[in-house]
């Protein structure tokens, strides 16, 4: 890296304008070849190197199956990173996760602020749905009730001058 800034800065115009690109792109991407996954395991041998790739023990190494095409990239447990122990002492405390730790494959959906699938929810799915349901039933029997008794705004029928006698409240 150190040799490509060299020779964009001290070369000739030209080639600062055609590596610029690259440049801009190199620092703005940060992608990696090398996170990139390999060819899904197929031998022992392969899936122990799988293992090594990623940090993880042959016991503990179990990619994806063939057929989603993540390749050798590992199937790692569905837990959120909000049911984590928060005060374990992470390397990345903000993300909780460490160093060289791999990312989970759907790591968009699991993350502190997203949902997480671990959690045990504090009421059950029947005892939200019985609330929700009586909500609306109770609301609807309030329209249902109170249907004949309309509000409105008191006002008095329209004045016109065949009517009969109109007040005007002047001082003439």
């Amino acid at each position: 890296m150190n040799n490509l800034f060299k020779s964009v800065i001290l070369s000739k115009r030209h080639v600062l304008s055609k590596n610029t690109g690259l440049i801009f792109n190199a620092v703005r991407n940060h992608w990696n070849y090398e996170y990139k996954p390999g060819p899904y395991p197929k031998t022992p041998e392969e899936r122990a190197a799988a293992a090594k790739k990623y940090g993880m023990s042959i016991e503990e190494y179990q990619p994806h199956p063939e057929h989603m095409g993540y390749g050798d990239y590992p199937k790692l447990p569905d837990i959120g990173a909000d049911s984590k122990d928060p005060h374990y002492p992470y390397d990345q405390p903000e993300l909780k996760r460490n160093f060289n730790e791999p990312i989970h494959s759907s790591a968009e959906i699991f993350g502190e602020d997203r949902y997480d699938i671990s959690m045990r929810p504090r009421f059950s799915l029947a005892h939200q749905w019985t609330w929700f349901l009586g909500t609306l039933a109770g609301a609807f029997a309030l329209y249902i009730y109170l249907e004949d008794y309309k509000i409105g705004r008191p006002v008095t029928a329209k004045q016109y001058p065949t009517d009969g006698p109109h007040y005007l409240f002047s001082s003439k």
